[in-house]
């Protein structure tokens, strides 16, 4: 049976670590009952399996950042782009939405607009109507961020799908099976306040306690890992 693999880039900080588990465990748990085998895999240490064994990838988030430019991170660059032509569907979250916009020649740096941290409103574009993963959201959803960095200019070929007031590129899809949301979809209201929580010293009680104030449930981002895995089915099944 093909599988849904979550590809972990890293761990979560130690104090998320402990209370929730890691990164590939929040996606498997946020998209619910599912016919897929989901598996996880070690992506800085392992390559990917062979497309013909996927039923789809989600690359998750990292404490990395794109453009350190790792051998691991250029190996999957390029891995990303063998799943695009094997029409395989593939998911980055964070720190993987930006490492698909490197794969495919976009540009990806500090974000001008400085960190963008909380529960956010996010814009659903009107080029996302037709979109499998978005088409079904609201057109002003809430969802959970945290990041410093962006995809500064898209890919050539990519289709620009949402944004926030700080990020033009919060979503974007290339070619009709790669996907990227720079939000996170797996976040829970808890991981969220200790993500806050963990920025207090080095940004301050005040802000940080008044964004924790603001935190809240985000299911239609969510959806977002619902409807992809819901696709892998599909296409697994055609």
């Amino acid at each position: 049976m093909k599988k849904l693999l979550i590809v972990n880039v890293g761990s979560a900080p130690e104090s998320q670590l402990t209370q929730f588990g890691d990164f590939e465990q929040w996606a498997k748990q946020a998209i619910g009952e599912t016919a897929l085998n989901i598996a996880f895999h070690d992506g800085i240490n392992k390559p990917l399996p062979q497309p013909n064994t996927l039923a789809g990838v989600i690359i998750m988030g990292s404490l990395s950042m794109v453009t350190e430019e790792k051998d691991w991170m250029k190996r999957l660059a390029n891995e990303v782009v063998q799943l695009a032509e094997s029409n395989i569907p593939t998911l980055g979250i964070c720190f993987g939405h930006q490492l698909i916009g490197y794969a495919f020649g976009g540009q990806v740096d500090y974000n001008p607009n400085g960190l963008e941290v909380g529960t956010i409103e996010i814009c659903r574009l009107e080029s996302s109507n037709d979109d499998p993963l978005l088409a079904s959201l609201p057109h002003q959803f809430k969802a959970q961020v945290v990041h410093y960095q962006s995809v500064i200019t898209l890919p050539s070929q990519a289709v620009r799908l949402a944004e926030s007031n700080l990020d033009c590129h919060h979503a974007f899809r290339v070619g009709d099976c790669t996907w990227g949301v720079q939000f996170h979809p797996e976040f829970t209201p808890a991981i969220m306040q200790d993500v806050l929580e963990g920025f207090k010293e080095t940004l301050g009680a005040t802000p940080m306690d008044d964004k924790k104030h603001h935190v809240a449930h985000t299911p239609d981002a969510q959806q977002i890992l619902v409807n992809f895995a819901q696709l892998c089915v599909e296409r697994t099944s055609e």
